[in-house]
This record gives C-alpha cells, structure tokens and sequence, in this order.
C-alpha cells in the first residue's frame, strides 16, 4: 500500500511539474512568429499581437516580432482616428485625397486637407488636382441633386501641431473655387 501510495505521489508531483508547460501556447508549425505574420495577414490583429508577443518571449525573430507588435498599434490608432474622422474607414475612400457616396438622393464627398495639400501651405501635392478634377466631374453629373462637400482636417499620429488658420481659410477656398469651376466648366485652359 505504501509503494501505491509514493507511486501515486510521485505520478502527481510529476503532473504538477508538467502543468504550466501543457497549459502554455503550442507551438504553432513555423512558430510564433509565421503563425503571427498569417495572423495578421488575415486581419486577425489582436491574434496576431498574441502570437508576436510569444515570438518575442521565445526568441522567434524577438526584434521582427516586436516591429510587428508596433506596426499593428499604430494601424490600429489608424483606423480609429479615420473612423472618427468619416465615420467610415479610410481604407474605403475612392482616393487617398477623397470619399464619396449617394445617401438618400444626396451627394457626400469629403476631402482629406492633409492630402491635398502641403503642410501650411497653398501649394498642391502630386496627385490632388487629379482628385479635385474627378470630385468635380462627379458633382457636374449629380445635376440636381445635393451635394455635400466637407474639407478634412486630420490630426497627424506625430502631432505636428496647429495648422495656420489664415492659410487653413486659403486652402478651403482654393479648394471650393477650383471645383466650382471645375464643374460648370469654366476652367481656363492653357
């Protein structure tokens, strides 16, 4: 009875032991790190953050591992801060300059000031008057319809700080008159 006894024991000393290695994470096929990349890959980020986290306690590409960990929360403040922004992601938008969408028989475009735009500046990035040229195109088709036109204002993730308010004024009516004309045709041409 005494050796079924310390047999017994020494069975559940060793499963005792054994207990934090079985309840830890398997390790996936190709490890943490793969298992984090596909993770991630099919926009399961919190899974993903999980499996980097893992790579990194266990050294599977720990620095690559921690790169990915960063790159998922900035993504992540992306989308929020664009969410707010529209109330749709950003990753919808026609553009990076520009959303549009018909909701009951009106017209609504928003225009990213950041993008259109150099930073304090009346000066136009490459690519803007392309997208001002197709938001104008569109509101010269809607005919009677309305069309509601909002001018963006991001907030930079590295806090670039206030804009200018005076040149903010500028670049709105930069903005509005080049698609006023635009629309009724009545750019000058060159």
């Amino acid at each position: 009875m005494n050796k079924l006894r310390t047999l017994l024991f020494a069975i559940f000393s060793l499963l005792f032991a054994l207990l934090p290695v079985w309840a830890s994470s398997p390790v996936p096929e190709g490890g943490f790190y793969n298992h984090g990349q596909e993770l991630y890959k099919a926009g399961r980020f919190s899974d993903a953050t999980d499996a980097f986290e893992q790579a990194a306690k266990h050294k599977d590409h720990a620095q690559e591992a921690m790169d990915f960990i960063d790159r998922i929360r900035k993504e992540t403040v992306e989308r929020i801060r664009n969410r707010a922004l529209t109330g749709i992601s950003k990753a919808s938008w026609q553009s990076k300059f520009f959303y549009m969408h018909a909701i009951n028989g009106r017209i609504q475009v928003g225009i990213s000031r950041q993008e259109l735009f150099e930073h304090d500046s009346l000066n136009f990035r490459p690519g803007a008057i392309d997208a001002l040229a197709q938001v104008a195109a569109a509101v010269a088709e809607a005919d009677n319809s309305r069309v509601d036109i909002d001018v963006i204002s991001e907030v930079s993730l590295e806090g670039e700080g206030q804009s200018n308010p005076e040149i903010e004024a500028q670049q709105l009516t930069a903005v509005f008159s080049y698609l006023s004309l635009a629309a009724r045709g009545q750019l000058p041409k060159y």
